[in-house]
């Protein structure tokens, strides 16, 4: 059932279930089969649409949370560029002013624009939000601004100049009391796992931890889509909220020495969001 949700493949979970699957089991990370399908809108939309509809017909409940506190609906929201997937689960009941076990609402880490819009009906109008690409100005001094930036000069092929630059900073976050770790990692929770192993292979020394700070491969598509990039972040040794931010802190610092321009309201459960287009 899982693998067929991953997939997209109907058929097969189709055949998974009339044999007795448990349409609400959860897998060792704490994944339904109906998170894994919104996962998998990000390959394949119309496929993963599909095999969403086939575990709401079966009685997926629409608003079981992942480990991390993300529904089915946030993660298709996350995952998905194409509406269709997000649409079907809203006229399933799910609720969309939802945040995840960090705080983050769902329109903050919303692929797309129309995504956004969908969402933003649903609640009847747009909720109090943290700032998302395209609706607050980067700072290179603070974390506060109320000016709009622009995407609109932003080109794909403006993303090969973007790594190398990234690459730099997060080479010396390397060196500098951090496990940085670009572009790994479905999820979040997959990023974590991912700087905890290298922590691990490097033999690092937990004392000397500043802490992690990652982005997914979904941050990267986004990125290069859009020119705005999301850190994400984590402070040794047991995630404090003193932690979390003396983390987030030193590694806005880092893009900004290096002439990024970064939107960060300074807490520890909100993303910094790097304006690559400056």
């Amino acid at each position: 059932m899982f693998t067929a949700a991953r997939r997209g493949d109907a058929t097969a979970l189709r055949s998974a279930l009339d044999t007795g699957a448990d349409v609400t089991a959860l897998d060792g990370a704490g994944w339904s089969a109906l998170h894994w399908a919104a996962m998998a809108t990000d390959e394949d939309p119309v496929a993963a649409t599909e095999t969403l509809a086939v575990l709401l017909a079966h009685g997926a409940p629409v608003e079981q949370s992942s480990r991390d506190g993300r529904t089915a609906l946030y993660l298709a929201a996350e995952f998905s560029s194409a509406p269709e997937p997000v649409a079907l689960l809203l006229a399933h009941g799910a609720d969309p002013d939802v945040r995840d076990g960090h705080g983050n609402h769902i329109t903050v880490n919303a692929a797309a624009e129309e995504v956004i819009g969908l969402i933003e009906v649903a609640m009847g109008g747009g909720p109090a939000r943290t700032p998302v690409p395209g609706s607050a100005k980067a700072s290179t001094t603070g974390p506060e601004s109320t000016e709009s930036w622009s995407t609109s000069d932003w080109s794909k092929s403006d993303w090969r100049g973007a790594k190398k630059r990234i690459a730099r900073v997060f080479a010396e976050l390397n060196t500098d009391g951090f496990i940085a770790l670009a572009g790994t990692g479905t999820t979040q929770s997959d990023a974590f796992s991912d700087c905890r192993d290298e922590f691990h292979a490097r033999g690092a020394d937990l004392d000397a931890l500043v802490g992690f700070c990652f982005t997914t491969r979904q941050d990267t598509r986004r990125a290069r889509a859009t020119g705005q990039l999301h850190l994400a972040f984590w402070g040794a040794p047991e995630g404090t909220a003193a932690e979390m931010e003396r983390a987030g802190t030193r590694a806005v610092a880092a893009f900004r020495r290096a002439g990024f321009a970064v939107l960060w309201d300074g807490s520890g459960d909100s993303r910094p969001c790097i304006d690559l287009t400056r």
